[in-house]
């Protein structure tokens, strides 16, 4: 989380954090530099399936991708971009999950 931002439409939504995105592998929906908004999932039965969220995981940080349901130890870690592939994520492996609520891109 770099900084605390106060943007009025994310008034009435519930946004716990906001992070800049780096990297290419949500592009186009994302572009390195783009800032999204996060709400925080405190219960699995509430993840919205192929929507984005940003995961965050002991091995790799936090990752910022679609996700899907990959049996029963594991999520499906999706890009936009095409150029990477899709791969599991094991769920010991992640410590927290927020859906990404809303984007500020600048030109």
């Amino acid at each position: 989380v770099k900084a605390y931002y106060v943007i009025p439409k994310f008034k009435d939504r519930r946004i716990d954090f906001m992070i800049e995105v780096s990297g290419s592998s949500m592009y186009p929906k994302y572009n390195s530099g783009d800032v999204i908004a996060c709400t925080i999932i405190k219960e699995s039965k509430f993840i919205q399936w192929n929507k984005v969220h940003v995961i965050a995981t002991t091995e790799q940080g936090l990752l910022v991708k679609r996700i899907k349901e990959n049996g029963t130890d594991a999520i499906m870690a999706i890009s936009d971009n095409p150029d990477y592939p899709p791969f599991p994520i094991p769920k010991d492996e992640i410590t927290g999950i927020a859906l990404v609520v809303g984007v500020i891109r600048l030109e």
